[in-house]
């Protein structure tokens, strides 16, 4: 029984690394529109984007790269994601969800040949406006 067992994860560890677009709980939980990024520690100016897609929400020092995506924690309130962009770099994005227009956002990892870690606090500021589309 125990071989089934491991079997069943190792098969959901493979498909998870396989397929890029593999359903995270978590973002179940984000509502889309304006979302306002800000850096607990001061070291990255506030931002605020556009969220249509929570998968976007991963790859903050590597937006719009083609990336390969691992999920190696997948829960209804918290998801981590490894991804490695080739020729560009890597991350691990850790994001809490702690209510639907709140949440933690912890990332690390090498963009443009420099480490980099960085903890945001995001919050929804409502609809995206007409300047905000696609970011």
């Amino acid at each position: 029984m125990r071989w089934l067992l491991a079997l069943l994860v190792g098969g959901t560890a493979l498909i998870a690394a396989t397929n890029p677009r593999t359903s995270v709980l978590a973002f179940n939980r984000i509502q889309p529109g304006s979302w306002q990024l800000r850096s607990l520690d001061g070291s990255t100016p506030s931002q605020r984007m556009c969220v249509q897609d929570p998968y976007e929400l991963i790859q903050l020092r590597h937006p719009g790269t083609a990336c390969s995506r691992f999920v190696l924690n997948n829960e209804a309130q918290t998801a981590t994601v490894h991804y490695t962009c080739t020729g560009a770099g890597y991350g691990r994005t850790t994001i809490k969800v702690e209510t639907p227009a709140l949440m933690r956002i912890e990332s690390q990892g090498l963009a443009d040949r420099s480490p980099f870690q960085v903890t945001f606090e995001a919050r929804r500021l409502g609809p995206c406006g007409p300047q905000q589309a696609g970011r």
